[in-house]
Formats: C-alpha cells, structure tokens, sequence
C-alpha cells in the first residue's frame, strides 16, 4: 500500500504531465489515501479534469476538490448571458433535447433541476456545460424518474459487472430495493468503483444509485 507521501508525489506528477492543467498552479495534499487539490483555475473544465486525473492514481481512495475558478475580467460574463446559452447548447444536444430541464445560474455557479428518464441524460447535461466560459460550477441537481412499470432485474446487473474485463466484481455485493439500487463491498481503485456505478445505471428501471464501494489497494 502506497504511503500518503507517495501519493501526494505520484498525484503531483500526473496533474503535471496533463498539458491542460500543466501550467496551473494547483497545490496537493494527501491524508490517509484521501488526496485534497487546492489553488486556482482560470476554466471549470480545468478543476473537473484535475480531480478526474487524481482519482485515476493508483491508491488514491477519494478526492476532495478545493479548487476556485477564477476568470479572467475579460471573460466574465452575466448570469443571463450563461443561462442563454446553456439553453441553447441543450437545444442542439441529443440527449438534452427536451423541455424538462431548469437551469440557475447566480454569480457564474450553473444549478440543473428537472427530471429526466436516464442518468445518461444527467451525465450528458452537466458534460455539455462544463467547457463554457463563464462558468464556474455545476451542482446537477436532476432528478430520474424512469418508468414505474420496469422492474429491476438484480440478476442482470450481476452478469452485467462480472462480464465486464476491466472489473473485478468478485467482492462486490449488489442490493436492490425497489426501482434504487445500493452498491457494498471493496474494489481495487476508484476507476472500478466509478466504472460499477455507470454499469449499475445503466440497468432498465432504476432511478438511484447508492455507490457504497470502498477501496481497497492490493
């Protein structure tokens, strides 16, 4: 098991080597495996993609992500102005394309409310924002409601993470209760756990996902 000292240096080099963020001056701290990114962007896109970066590090359990966005005056834009066009992006996104999604913005930071049938469509809403400027965060408060009439199939999900090559599904237990689905049990890396999460929306009926999954470095 890495020590907090070689994870904070292994993370460190990875945010380095990421020519996106290369330039950034992000500080980082790790305590018990738990690796906190602190300083300051000048794009959300960039905050995003450093704690996508730290959690793919071998050995990290969780992420903590402290960094600000910071425009620069030039592109500071009105609330209004980032709402427009918010809207008009999901005009032209096929998986947003619809009428059920609110959108919030107050002092750069974007708010979605609404309900949708897919956390595809959730996941693809707050994707579709993230690179424009002006934003500064995203708090994606949809809701899924999928139809009430499909039933979760446990047996499904089951074979749908042991299928999988690049997930070791062997200590995961899976708990369905209704159309809400609760993943226990230990994986090897964050990578894992987000990957058993995305499988386990993906199953016809469900409309929540509790991922409980710790990490558990060999």
């Amino acid at each position: 098991m890495k020590t907090d000292e070689k994870l904070l240096l292994d993370v460190s080099d990875a945010l380095k080597s990421e020519l996106l963020t290369a330039n950034c001056d992000i500080g980082v701290a790790s305590e018990n495996r738990i690796i906190t990114l602190m300083g300051a962007v000048d794009y959300y896109t960039k905050k995003t993609d450093d704690e996508k970066i730290a959690k793919e590090v071998t050995g990290v359990k969780s992420v903590v992500n402290k960094i600000d966005v910071r425009l620069n005056s030039w592109e500071e834009k009105k609330d209004l102005q980032i709402t427009a066009e918010i809207l008009n992006v999901f005009r032209w996104n096929w998986n947003t394309l619809n009428d059920t999604i609110e959108v919030n913005v107050t002092n750069g930071w974007v708010t979605l409310t609404g309900t949708l049938a897919w956390n595809y469509q959730k996941e693809a809403a707050k994707e579709a924002i993230t690179n424009l400027m002006g934003v500064k965060g995203v708090s994606n408060n949809i809701i899924i409601q999928s139809q009430k009439d499909i039933k979760v199939e446990k047996i499904n999900l089951i074979n749908a993470l042991q299928n999988h090559l690049a997930l070791d599904s062997q200590h995961i237990e899976i708990v369905v209760l209704d159309s809400n689905i609760t993943l226990k049990g230990t994986v090897d890396c964050w990578f894992q756990k987000e990957l058993a999460g995305r499988i386990a929306w993906k199953t016809p009926g469900v409309i929540n996902v509790d991922n409980e999954l710790m990490i558990e470095e060999k």
